[in-house]
């Protein structure tokens, strides 16, 4: 790496964490400290547990964070620069204006890799570890198995199968005290009542329990100690559905949207969310394209100045963003471009701008 590109990088780092404070600070904790004041009044939650389910949320809102922080990262280094002259003296050496460009882009290409990352791997388990707390306290438990379990399986619009289960453990594959209530044109037909149910692979096994045949002519009831059921959906899918898309990872959700659109049942929502899981980390990459030309014509050091011009940058980003997903769920717009789009915009003003600076 040559010593223009360290010397960039160097200018950027400080600007770029002071960024990720002062979003954290500003916009994020007020919006976790209103929801742990509401677990406190409604839960009575401790302050320890409070702090805990705090450093938890951040990680979610963080990634938000992040494409703001690239913004006033470049913003500030490139406007001190500019200020300081030292692009003058820089172009004086031969330097142009787009070499200067480059280790900026790489750096938030670097970041939307690391955005992503945590996006993937770190948010969609501190989700899950925070909504396992809340349950405990709730009155469910931790761990493995999720408490109160509902699953909903339908046949184009029609519920085909309804499934209650006290407890369901994902390491050993059992329910507790399962209810399946069949149904047949929409009207229940059966009911089948277990104390427990086991995943035997391709489909459960229940134990100790009573199957219902629900006909008014000739109602009927078999005892059994054991049955296998056609029930044939996995435990991981039946924990899918009961968890929320923030809890999920983008696999885990693409596989979620998939045995949904094989029942036929519409995904916009769950599809706008699985492309933002990847659209908002690379908004860092777009957002350092626009930073490096207008801090360069801001012609200040101020982080303030900084500060403001990407609050506006963001706030319009956002805007956009957010009337691109409600056009989407309205069926005018798929959710890949509703995603994306504010991207590709954004990054083709950004090189638009590159481009228009003299060299």
């Amino acid at each position: 790496m040559k010593i223009i590109d360290r010397y960039l990088l160097r200018e950027m780092a400080g600007p770029f964490v002071f960024g990720v404070l002062a979003f954290v600070v500003l916009f994020v904790s007020a919006n976790i400290l209103f929801e742990l004041m509401d677990l406190i009044n409604q839960l009575g939650i401790g302050l320890w547990t409070a702090g805990v389910l705090f450093l938890l949320r951040l990680p979610g809102f963080m990634v938000y964070t992040f494409p703001l922080a690239t913004l006033v990262a470049i913003l500030i280094s490139f406007g001190r620069l500019s200020g300081d002259s030292e692009l003058i003296a820089m172009h004086a050496g031969g330097i142009g204006f787009r070499r200067l460009v480059r280790p900026l882009v790489a750096a938030g290409l670097l970041i939307s890799f690391a955005t992503a990352t945590l996006n993937e791997f770190i948010v969609p388990a501190c989700n899950r570890k925070g909504e396992d707390i809340i349950r405990a306290h709730a009155g469910g438990s931790a761990g493995t198995g999720q408490q109160h379990v509902f699953y909903r399986d339908r046949t184009g619009d029609a519920v085909s199968r309804l499934v209650y289960a006290e407890r369901l453990d994902l390491g050993t594959g059992e329910m507790t005290r399962p209810i399946i209530t069949w149904f047949e044109g929409g009207v229940p037909a059966m009911i089948t009542v277990a104390e427990k149910g086991r995943w035997r692979g391709a489909n459960w096994e229940m134990l100790d329990g009573v199957h219902y045949v629900l006909d008014a002519e000739h109602p009927a009831s078999v005892v059994f100690p054991r049955m296998t059921s056609k029930f044939s959906t996995s435990p991981a899918q039946i924990a899918r559905q009961s968890r929320r898309p923030e809890e999920m990872t983008y696999r885990e959700l693409r596989g979620y949207i998939g045995d949904l659109l094989r029942k036929d049942l519409t995904v916009t929502q769950l599809e706008l969310t699985l492309h933002h899981k990847l659209s908002i980390p690379f908004s860092c990459l777009v957002f350092a394209l626009v930073a490096a030309p207008l801090g360069m014509r801001s012609h200040r050091g101020s982080s303030s100045i900084g500060m403001g011009i990407a609050v506006l940058i963001g706030f319009g980003y956002y805007v956009i963003w957010n009337y691109l997903a409600i056009v989407a769920q309205q069926g005018h717009l798929s959710p890949i471009w509703a995603a994306w789009l504010p991207n590709i915009v954004t990054g083709a003003v950004g090189l638009a701008l590159v481009f228009s600076v003299r060299r």
